[in-house]
């Protein structure tokens, strides 16, 4: 009989990549779970062989029918689709931040879904995408950066439920490479006058933090957790990547010519981007240059300790078709 493992956020990024993953292995049968089981995306999983439940973190009724006999549960919370909801304005607090209000509701969203999870029978591991704490990991300095400490805060719970004791292991997905151009942010390369490229980013230029295809490489690294005893907490890193790295490496794989980088203050970046997105996203580097990505927790591992290779970015700039941003 093959066994189950349940994918909540199929149709996004990382379980998208968990759930290809798992259609790949005989024995295994891919169940995965979405608000919309009749949108496009979620059709062509089930045309695929996925079996599509819906499913609503906020709703966890609706999880238990999901995680019904599930063997292993990968959980995955989504502060950015809180954020880019039109009726977050409206629901949160008439004085609250925006940021603020998308943590508190991705954060019990991630207890519905474990508490649900903790009382699944048949359960043998449940693997959460999390984040650093970065308000204990930079000691109060990064107090509001809601969108890591949101997943940081549902691990603390995970902890205290009796029903994911040595059941639970957690994983950390790297700044997505495809994030960097096509959420049109300021580190997109934009042309310059003579031809070259240029970027905008946070932070010195010439300190690494962790990138990664997390489309093409974070299944493997689930596979890999979930496979390993309980209690891991592994870091999904492709390559350490400085601006000045990310830059040189994108323009000698188009053929262009390096037009420099431009750091910015946290501030002025706030002011490029302005409605909470810029501090969440230049305080999430900022932090992980000042203190380590993941917190530089010793407990920590990475692929290269599974023999797991990873996607390059030279790799994934060979292969990516930058056709809108040339």
């Amino acid at each position: 009989m093959s066994k189950i493992i349940v994918v909540t956020g199929i149709t996004g990024a990382q379980g998208g990549s968990v759930g290809s993953t798992y259609l790949e292995l005989p024995g295994w049968k891919v169940r995965g779970v979405t608000r919309n089981s009749s949108s496009n995306k979620a059709k062509e999983w089930a045309e695929k062989g996925v079996e599509i439940v819906t499913g609503d973190l906020n709703d966890p009724k609706s999880l238990e029918t999901a995680f019904e006999n599930a063997n292993v549960i990968f959980g995955v919370t989504d502060f950015w689709t809180i954020f880019q909801d039109p009726e977050s304005g409206s629901k949160k607090k008439p004085d609250q931040d925006i940021t603020e209000y998308c943590f508190e509701v991705e954060v019990q969203q991630g207890k519905n879904m474990a508490d649900v999870a903790s009382r699944v029978p048949t359960l043998e591991r449940f693997v959460f995408s999390s984040m650093a704490s970065a308000s204990k990991w930079s000691n109060g300095k990064f107090n509001q950066l809601y969108h890591m400490d949101s997943k940081a805060v549902v691990v603390d719970h995970i902890q205290t439920l009796k029903g994911l004791e040595d059941k639970f292991s957690q994983i950390q997905a790297p700044i997505y490479f495809n994030l960097l151009w096509q959420w049109g942010l300021p580190t997109t390369p934009k042309k310059q006058d003579d031809g070259s490229y240029r970027i905008h980013g946070v932070g010195p230029s010439n300190i690494p933090i962790p990138f990664g295809n997390v489309q093409q490489d974070f299944g493997r690294c689930v596979k890999a957790v979930a496979d390993a005893q309980p209690g891991l907490n592994f870091l999904a890193v492709g390559e350490m990547l400085s601006w000045v790295t990310y830059l040189a490496t994108w323009c000698e794989s188009q053929g262009v010519q390096v037009g420099g980088y431009e750091e910015h203050t946290i501030e002025s970046f706030m002011e490029l981007l302005p409605g909470g997105l810029g501090r969440e996203f230049g305080e999430n580097v900022l932090f992980a240059q000042q203190f380590g990505y993941d917190g530089r927790d010793p407990t920590v591992v990475r692929p290269e300790q599974f023999g797991i290779r990873m996607t390059s970015f030279k790799e994934y700039c060979e292969r990516a078709d930058f056709s809108s941003i040339l």
